[in-house]
């Protein structure tokens, strides 16, 4: 089985040496900017998603537009559900 180096394995979360140095605040902010930068790719991508594979699943049934119009929602509410997690990681790294 393939195994990844220490630094790569996101259960020690061991932090960089620079993070032990005193540059915390500098890192805190950097991923509290990338969370940020994701956040319109979440909301954009969920609903497409789910767009097209509730088509796809029309099809196999055999309602095409209601099973669109079903996973259009699914995939709304997924992005809304992804956007308030982001959002409290966002704020709990800002503390």
């Amino acid at each position: 089985m393939l195994s990844l180096p220490d630094r790569f394995d996101a259960r020690s979360r061991k932090e960089p040496d620079a993070v032990k140095n005193g540059n915390q605040a500098v890192f805190r902010q950097i991923r509290v900017a990338m969370l940020a930068v994701a956040l319109p790719f979440v909301m954009a991508v969920g609903p497409i998603a789910g767009y097209f594979v509730g088509g796809w699943i029309g099809e196999q049934v055999g309602y095409i537009e209601w099973a669109r119009v079903i996973g259009l929602v699914a995939g709304m509410a997924a992005s809304v559900h992804q956007t308030v997690l982001i959002i409290r990681r966002i704020l709990r790294e800002m503390r």
